[in-house]
Protein backbone atom coordinates (compact mmCIF):
# COMPACT_ATOMS: atom_id res chain seq x y z
CA UNK A 1 0.00 0.00 0.00
CA UNK A 2 2.80 2.40 0.95
CA UNK A 3 4.54 1.69 -2.34
CA UNK A 4 1.32 2.40 -4.25
CA UNK A 5 0.95 5.76 -2.51
CA UNK A 6 4.50 6.74 -3.45
CA UNK A 7 3.79 6.05 -7.13
CA UNK A 8 0.66 8.22 -7.00
CA UNK A 9 2.61 11.10 -5.45
CA UNK A 10 5.30 10.83 -8.16
CA UNK A 11 2.75 10.94 -11.01
CA UNK A 12 1.05 14.16 -9.99
CA UNK A 13 3.83 16.54 -11.24
CA UNK A 14 3.89 14.66 -14.57
CA UNK A 15 0.13 15.12 -15.00
CA UNK A 16 0.45 18.79 -14.11
CA UNK A 17 3.26 19.23 -16.61
CA UNK A 18 1.21 17.62 -19.40
CA UNK A 19 -1.75 19.82 -18.60
CA UNK A 20 0.51 22.88 -18.61
CA UNK A 21 1.90 21.95 -22.05
CA UNK A 22 -1.58 21.27 -23.38
CA UNK A 23 -2.86 24.60 -22.05
CA UNK A 24 0.06 26.47 -23.65
CA UNK A 25 -0.51 24.65 -26.91
CA UNK A 26 -4.17 25.62 -26.92
CA UNK A 27 -3.24 29.25 -26.19
CA UNK A 28 -0.72 29.27 -29.03
CA UNK A 29 -3.26 27.79 -31.43
CA UNK A 30 -5.84 30.35 -30.34
CA UNK A 31 -3.35 33.17 -30.88
CA UNK A 32 -2.40 31.84 -34.31
CA UNK A 33 -6.05 31.48 -35.21
CA UNK A 34 -6.66 35.05 -34.12
CA UNK A 35 -3.69 36.35 -36.09
CA UNK A 36 -4.82 34.38 -39.16
CA UNK A 37 -8.33 35.85 -38.88
CA UNK A 38 -6.94 39.36 -38.59
CA UNK A 39 -4.52 38.90 -41.49
CA UNK A 40 -7.08 37.31 -43.80
CA UNK A 41 -10.36 39.00 -42.92
CA UNK A 42 -9.51 42.35 -41.31
CA UNK A 43 -10.66 45.58 -42.95
CA UNK A 44 -7.98 47.66 -41.22
CA UNK A 45 -6.54 49.70 -44.15
CA UNK A 46 -2.86 48.87 -43.48
CA UNK A 47 -3.53 45.13 -43.20
CA UNK A 48 -5.93 45.10 -46.13
CA UNK A 49 -3.38 46.91 -48.33
CA UNK A 50 -0.53 44.48 -47.67
CA UNK A 51 -2.81 41.43 -47.79
CA UNK A 52 -3.95 42.55 -51.23
CA UNK A 53 -0.40 43.16 -52.43
CA UNK A 54 0.67 39.75 -51.10
CA UNK A 55 -2.15 38.02 -52.98
CA UNK A 56 -1.52 40.02 -56.17
CA UNK A 57 2.19 39.24 -56.05
CA UNK A 58 1.68 35.49 -55.52
CA UNK A 59 -1.07 35.25 -58.15
CA UNK A 60 1.07 37.21 -60.59
CA UNK A 61 3.63 34.40 -60.77
CA UNK A 62 3.49 31.23 -62.83
CA UNK A 63 4.82 28.84 -60.19
CA UNK A 64 4.10 30.36 -56.77
CA UNK A 65 0.35 30.96 -56.78
CA UNK A 66 0.11 28.30 -54.06
CA UNK A 67 1.53 30.86 -51.63
CA UNK A 68 -1.92 32.44 -51.77
CA UNK A 69 -4.23 29.56 -52.69
CA UNK A 70 -2.90 27.19 -50.01
CA UNK A 71 -4.37 29.10 -47.07
CA UNK A 72 -6.39 32.08 -48.30
CA UNK A 73 -10.06 31.54 -49.18
CA UNK A 74 -10.96 31.82 -52.85
CA UNK A 75 -13.42 34.64 -52.16
CA UNK A 76 -10.66 36.77 -50.56
CA UNK A 77 -8.32 36.09 -53.50
CA UNK A 78 -11.00 37.04 -56.02
CA UNK A 79 -11.74 40.26 -54.15
CA UNK A 80 -8.05 41.18 -54.12
CA UNK A 81 -7.73 40.50 -57.85
CA UNK A 82 -10.82 42.55 -58.74
CA UNK A 83 -8.70 45.67 -59.13
CA UNK A 84 -6.64 44.02 -61.85
CA UNK A 85 -9.73 42.94 -63.78
CA UNK A 86 -11.15 46.44 -63.35
CA UNK A 87 -8.01 48.05 -64.79
CA UNK A 88 -8.01 45.64 -67.73
CA UNK A 89 -11.67 46.41 -68.43
CA UNK A 90 -10.98 50.15 -68.27
CA UNK A 91 -8.12 49.77 -70.75
CA UNK A 92 -10.14 47.78 -73.28
CA UNK A 93 -10.41 49.69 -76.52
CA UNK A 94 -7.76 52.26 -75.56
CA UNK A 95 -4.97 53.21 -77.96
CA UNK A 96 -2.53 56.04 -78.40
CA UNK A 97 -4.04 59.11 -80.01
CA UNK A 98 -2.58 60.74 -83.09
CA UNK A 99 0.76 61.99 -81.90
CA UNK A 100 4.22 62.69 -83.27
CA UNK A 101 7.71 63.13 -81.91
CA UNK A 102 9.98 66.15 -82.31
CA UNK A 103 13.57 65.01 -82.58
CA UNK A 104 16.19 67.62 -81.61
CA UNK A 105 17.58 69.59 -84.53
CA UNK A 106 21.15 69.02 -83.32
CA UNK A 107 22.69 65.55 -83.41
CA UNK A 108 23.18 64.21 -79.83
CA UNK A 109 25.64 61.58 -81.07
CA UNK A 110 28.76 63.57 -81.88
CA UNK A 111 32.37 63.70 -80.69
CA UNK A 112 32.71 65.67 -77.47
CA UNK A 113 34.54 68.59 -79.10
CA UNK A 114 31.43 69.26 -81.23
CA UNK A 115 28.81 68.26 -78.65
CA UNK A 116 30.14 69.98 -75.54
CA UNK A 117 28.49 73.37 -76.10
CA UNK A 118 25.08 71.77 -76.73
CA UNK A 119 25.30 68.95 -74.20
CA UNK A 120 22.86 70.29 -71.59
CA UNK A 121 20.29 71.10 -74.26
CA UNK A 122 20.45 67.67 -75.88
CA UNK A 123 20.83 65.70 -72.64
CA UNK A 124 18.37 67.81 -70.70
CA UNK A 125 17.90 65.40 -67.78
CA UNK A 126 21.53 65.85 -66.66
CA UNK A 127 22.10 68.10 -63.65
CA UNK A 128 24.71 70.68 -64.71
CA UNK A 129 26.38 71.22 -61.34
CA UNK A 130 27.02 67.55 -60.56
CA UNK A 131 28.16 66.83 -64.13
CA UNK A 132 30.65 69.71 -64.11
CA UNK A 133 31.95 68.59 -60.71
CA UNK A 134 32.41 65.03 -61.97
CA UNK A 135 34.40 66.15 -65.03
CA UNK A 136 36.50 68.45 -62.86
CA UNK A 137 37.40 65.58 -60.57
CA UNK A 138 37.70 62.75 -63.10
CA UNK A 139 38.47 64.45 -66.40
CA UNK A 140 36.83 63.84 -69.75
CA UNK A 141 36.50 60.13 -70.53
CA UNK A 142 36.80 60.01 -74.31
CA UNK A 143 36.96 56.96 -76.56
CA UNK A 144 39.38 56.59 -79.48
CA UNK A 145 37.10 58.66 -81.73
CA UNK A 146 36.60 61.47 -79.24
CA UNK A 147 33.12 60.57 -77.96
CA UNK A 148 32.40 61.09 -74.27
CA UNK A 149 31.77 57.66 -72.77
CA UNK A 150 31.36 57.38 -69.01
CA UNK A 151 30.41 53.87 -67.92
CA UNK A 152 30.10 52.96 -64.24
CA UNK A 153 27.09 50.71 -64.76
CA UNK A 154 28.55 47.30 -63.90
CA UNK A 155 26.97 45.47 -60.97
CA UNK A 156 30.19 45.72 -58.96
CA UNK A 157 30.40 49.48 -59.53
CA UNK A 158 28.54 52.18 -57.64
CA UNK A 159 27.77 54.51 -60.52
CA UNK A 160 28.90 58.11 -60.75
CA UNK A 161 28.41 61.24 -58.64
CA UNK A 162 26.44 62.76 -61.53
CA UNK A 163 22.74 63.29 -60.84
CA UNK A 164 19.73 63.88 -63.03
CA UNK A 165 17.43 66.83 -62.49
CA UNK A 166 15.00 64.25 -61.09
CA UNK A 167 17.56 63.41 -58.38
CA UNK A 168 18.61 59.97 -59.64
CA UNK A 169 22.17 58.65 -59.93
CA UNK A 170 23.72 58.48 -63.40
CA UNK A 171 25.38 55.14 -64.15
CA UNK A 172 26.48 55.81 -67.72
CA UNK A 173 26.62 58.45 -70.46
CA UNK A 174 27.43 57.22 -73.97
CA UNK A 175 27.42 60.09 -76.47
CA UNK A 176 28.46 57.81 -79.34
CA UNK A 177 25.12 56.03 -79.05
CA UNK A 178 23.09 58.79 -77.43
CA UNK A 179 22.38 56.81 -74.24
CA UNK A 180 22.10 57.81 -70.59
CA UNK A 181 21.46 55.16 -67.92
CA UNK A 182 20.21 56.22 -64.50
CA UNK A 183 19.53 54.34 -61.29
CA UNK A 184 16.63 55.08 -58.99
CA UNK A 185 16.49 53.75 -55.45
CA UNK A 186 13.14 54.45 -53.86
CA UNK A 187 11.18 52.61 -51.21
CA UNK A 188 11.88 48.91 -51.63
CA UNK A 189 13.07 48.87 -55.24
CA UNK A 190 16.14 49.54 -57.37
CA UNK A 191 15.45 50.55 -60.98
CA UNK A 192 17.60 51.23 -64.03
CA UNK A 193 16.32 53.46 -66.79
CA UNK A 194 18.04 53.74 -70.16
CA UNK A 195 17.22 56.92 -72.09
CA UNK A 196 17.92 56.39 -75.80
CA UNK A 197 17.99 59.60 -77.85
CA UNK A 198 17.38 58.14 -81.33
CA UNK A 199 14.29 55.87 -81.60
CA UNK A 200 15.47 54.64 -85.01
CA UNK A 201 18.14 52.66 -83.16
CA UNK A 202 15.53 50.65 -81.21
CA UNK A 203 14.14 47.43 -82.65
CA UNK A 204 12.99 43.91 -81.74
CA UNK A 205 15.77 41.36 -82.17
CA UNK A 206 15.18 37.59 -82.24
CA UNK A 207 17.04 34.89 -80.36
CA UNK A 208 19.53 33.24 -82.76
CA UNK A 209 17.57 29.95 -82.68
CA UNK A 210 14.11 31.49 -82.47
CA UNK A 211 11.41 28.85 -82.77
CA UNK A 212 13.61 26.14 -81.25
CA UNK A 213 15.12 27.65 -78.14
CA UNK A 214 15.46 31.11 -76.66
CA UNK A 215 18.61 32.90 -75.61
CA UNK A 216 19.72 35.36 -72.92
CA UNK A 217 19.38 39.08 -73.55
CA UNK A 218 23.15 39.35 -73.65
CA UNK A 219 23.44 36.69 -76.36
CA UNK A 220 20.60 38.22 -78.36
CA UNK A 221 22.18 41.68 -78.06
CA UNK A 222 25.62 40.49 -79.12
CA UNK A 223 24.22 38.42 -82.00
CA UNK A 224 22.64 41.60 -83.41
CA UNK A 225 25.53 43.93 -82.61
CA UNK A 226 23.46 45.91 -80.11
CA UNK A 227 24.94 48.16 -77.45
CA UNK A 228 21.93 47.83 -75.12
CA UNK A 229 19.03 45.43 -74.68
CA UNK A 230 16.13 44.53 -72.41
CA UNK A 231 13.65 41.65 -72.49
CA UNK A 232 10.55 42.10 -74.68
CA UNK A 233 7.86 39.44 -75.28
CA UNK A 234 6.34 36.95 -72.92
CA UNK A 235 6.46 33.29 -73.92
CA UNK A 236 4.92 29.92 -73.15
CA UNK A 237 6.33 29.03 -69.73
CA UNK A 238 4.85 25.83 -68.21
CA UNK A 239 5.66 25.64 -64.49
CA UNK A 240 8.32 28.30 -64.98
CA UNK A 241 10.49 25.96 -67.07
CA UNK A 242 9.83 27.25 -70.60
CA UNK A 243 12.85 27.54 -72.91
CA UNK A 244 11.81 30.86 -74.47
CA UNK A 245 11.53 29.34 -77.95
CA UNK A 246 8.80 31.60 -79.30
CA UNK A 247 7.01 34.81 -78.35
CA UNK A 248 3.51 34.82 -76.90
CA UNK A 249 1.36 37.15 -78.95
CA UNK A 250 2.19 39.58 -81.71
CA UNK A 251 5.80 39.85 -82.80
CA UNK A 252 7.06 41.92 -85.69
CA UNK A 253 10.77 42.36 -86.34
CA UNK A 254 12.06 44.67 -89.06
CA UNK A 255 8.65 44.65 -90.74
CA UNK A 256 8.29 40.86 -90.73
CA UNK A 257 5.38 39.42 -88.73
CA UNK A 258 6.51 36.23 -87.01
CA UNK A 259 3.48 35.63 -84.78
CA UNK A 260 -0.03 37.03 -84.54
CA UNK A 261 -1.90 38.71 -81.73
CA UNK A 262 -3.44 36.75 -78.86
CA UNK A 263 -6.07 39.44 -78.36
CA UNK A 264 -7.92 39.41 -75.05
CA UNK A 265 -6.68 42.23 -72.78
CA UNK A 266 -3.18 42.28 -74.26
CA UNK A 267 -1.99 45.43 -76.01
CA UNK A 268 0.13 45.71 -79.11
CA UNK A 269 3.13 47.97 -78.64
CA UNK A 270 5.74 48.95 -81.13
CA UNK A 271 7.32 51.51 -83.40
CA UNK A 272 5.91 52.54 -86.74
CA UNK A 273 8.06 53.44 -89.73
CA UNK A 274 8.38 56.99 -88.39
CA UNK A 275 9.86 55.60 -85.15
CA UNK A 276 6.81 56.57 -83.08
CA UNK A 277 5.64 54.24 -80.29
CA UNK A 278 2.04 53.09 -80.66
CA UNK A 279 0.07 51.17 -78.02
CA UNK A 280 -3.37 49.59 -78.31
CA UNK A 281 -5.46 47.14 -80.35
CA UNK A 282 -5.21 47.40 -84.14
CA UNK A 283 -6.91 45.37 -86.86
CA UNK A 284 -4.16 46.24 -89.33
CA UNK A 285 -0.65 45.77 -87.98
CA UNK A 286 1.10 46.57 -91.24
CA UNK A 287 2.18 50.00 -90.02
CA UNK A 288 4.50 48.51 -87.36
CA UNK A 289 8.18 48.03 -88.15
CA UNK A 290 8.88 46.37 -84.78
CA UNK A 291 6.27 45.30 -82.23
CA UNK A 292 5.33 42.85 -79.47
CA UNK A 293 2.34 42.45 -77.16
CA UNK A 294 1.83 42.79 -73.40
CA UNK A 295 -0.09 44.70 -70.69
CA UNK A 296 -1.09 46.90 -68.92
CA UNK A 297 -0.72 50.41 -70.31
CA UNK A 298 1.19 52.64 -67.87
CA UNK A 299 0.97 56.02 -69.59
CA UNK A 300 -1.28 56.96 -72.50
CA UNK A 301 -1.02 60.34 -74.22
CA UNK A 302 0.75 61.74 -71.17
CA UNK A 303 -1.81 60.47 -68.65
CA UNK A 304 -1.04 57.95 -65.90
CA UNK A 305 -3.23 54.87 -66.44
CA UNK A 306 -2.46 52.81 -63.31
CA UNK A 307 -1.95 53.65 -59.67
CA UNK A 308 -0.60 51.58 -56.79
CA UNK A 309 -0.36 47.84 -57.28
CA UNK A 310 -3.37 47.87 -59.64
CA UNK A 311 -3.85 44.14 -59.17
CA UNK A 312 -0.33 43.10 -60.19
CA UNK A 313 1.39 43.20 -56.80
CA UNK A 314 5.12 43.83 -56.41
CA UNK A 315 7.48 42.12 -58.85
CA UNK A 316 10.66 42.59 -60.87
CA UNK A 317 9.53 44.70 -63.83
CA UNK A 318 10.32 45.76 -67.38
CA UNK A 319 8.70 48.59 -69.32
CA UNK A 320 9.04 50.60 -72.51
CA UNK A 321 8.07 54.21 -73.16
CA UNK A 322 8.71 57.24 -75.36
CA UNK A 323 8.78 60.99 -74.76
CA UNK A 324 7.66 63.76 -77.12
CA UNK A 325 11.33 64.42 -77.90
CA UNK A 326 11.46 60.91 -79.37
CA UNK A 327 13.67 59.49 -76.61
CA UNK A 328 12.91 55.84 -75.87
CA UNK A 329 12.71 54.91 -72.19
CA UNK A 330 13.78 51.35 -71.37
CA UNK A 331 13.13 50.48 -67.74
CA UNK A 332 14.13 47.51 -65.57
CA UNK A 333 13.35 47.05 -61.85
CA UNK A 334 15.22 44.36 -59.93
CA UNK A 335 13.22 42.27 -57.48
CA UNK A 336 12.73 39.24 -55.24
CA UNK A 337 15.83 40.19 -53.28
CA UNK A 338 14.84 41.34 -49.76
CA UNK A 339 17.27 43.85 -48.36
CA UNK A 340 18.20 45.00 -51.87
CA UNK A 341 15.10 45.27 -54.06
CA UNK A 342 11.81 43.39 -53.78
CA UNK A 343 10.31 44.90 -56.94
CA UNK A 344 7.87 47.63 -57.92
CA UNK A 345 4.17 48.16 -58.47
CA UNK A 346 2.66 49.16 -61.80
CA UNK A 347 1.96 52.59 -60.35
CA UNK A 348 5.63 53.06 -59.48
CA UNK A 349 6.62 52.13 -63.04
CA UNK A 350 4.21 54.73 -64.40
CA UNK A 351 5.57 57.37 -62.02
CA UNK A 352 9.17 56.75 -63.13
CA UNK A 353 8.11 57.02 -66.77
CA UNK A 354 6.27 60.28 -66.17
CA UNK A 355 9.22 61.70 -64.21
CA UNK A 356 11.23 61.31 -67.43
CA UNK A 357 8.52 62.85 -69.62
CA UNK A 358 6.99 59.71 -71.10
CA UNK A 359 4.08 60.43 -73.41
CA UNK A 360 3.38 56.71 -73.89
CA UNK A 361 4.53 53.73 -71.80
CA UNK A 362 3.57 50.11 -71.25
CA UNK A 363 4.56 47.23 -69.02
CA UNK A 364 6.49 44.31 -70.55
CA UNK A 365 7.01 40.75 -69.38
CA UNK A 366 8.63 40.93 -65.95
CA UNK A 367 9.50 38.63 -63.06
CA UNK A 368 12.44 36.37 -63.77
CA UNK A 369 12.53 37.64 -67.39
CA UNK A 370 13.53 41.21 -66.45
CA UNK A 371 17.10 42.01 -67.44
CA UNK A 372 19.18 44.86 -68.91
CA UNK A 373 22.39 44.49 -70.93
CA UNK A 374 24.80 47.32 -71.74
CA UNK A 375 28.21 47.40 -73.43
CA UNK A 376 29.19 43.77 -73.04
CA UNK A 377 27.61 42.97 -69.66
CA UNK A 378 24.35 42.44 -67.81
CA UNK A 379 23.97 45.44 -65.49
CA UNK A 380 20.73 44.49 -63.71
CA UNK A 381 20.36 41.71 -61.14
CA UNK A 382 18.03 39.05 -62.60
CA UNK A 383 15.79 37.11 -60.23
CA UNK A 384 16.00 34.03 -62.49
CA UNK A 385 17.83 30.86 -61.43
CA UNK A 386 20.71 32.11 -63.58
CA UNK A 387 21.57 35.21 -61.54
CA UNK A 388 24.32 36.39 -63.88
CA UNK A 389 22.67 36.29 -67.31
CA UNK A 390 18.95 35.74 -66.71
CA UNK A 391 16.56 33.41 -68.54
CA UNK A 392 16.42 32.23 -72.12
CA UNK A 393 13.99 34.48 -73.97
CA UNK A 394 12.54 34.65 -77.50
CA UNK A 395 13.50 38.25 -78.23
CA UNK A 396 14.61 41.60 -76.84
CA UNK A 397 14.27 45.30 -77.43
CA UNK A 398 17.68 46.28 -78.76
CA UNK A 399 19.58 49.51 -79.34
CA UNK A 400 21.78 49.25 -82.42
CA UNK A 401 25.36 50.34 -81.88
CA UNK A 402 26.59 53.25 -83.96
Amino acid sequence: MAQGKRVAVEERPVVKKKRHILRNLVLVLMMLSGLYSIAIFSNIPFIEKWRTIYIETAMGTMTHQWLATAFIPKSIIEKAMDQRFSVEDEQNGLSTGKWSISLPSDNPCRPWSKLQKHFYTLYEEIDEESFAAYLSENGESLDDDGYLVIDRSARDQSGTSIKTKQGDKVLAIDTRNGIVIVQRKAGDYVARLAIVRDPAQVSVGLAPEYGSVGSTVQNISEAHGAVLGINASGFYDPDGHGNGAAAYGLMISNGEKLSDTVGSNYKMLGFNKKNVLNIGRYEDTGFFRDAVEFKPILVLDGKQMVEGSAGWGIQPRSALGQSKSGAVLMLIVDGRAPGYSIGATMGELAEIMLDYDAEQAINLDGGSSSVMYFRGKVISKPSAANKSDGRRLPNAFLVAAR
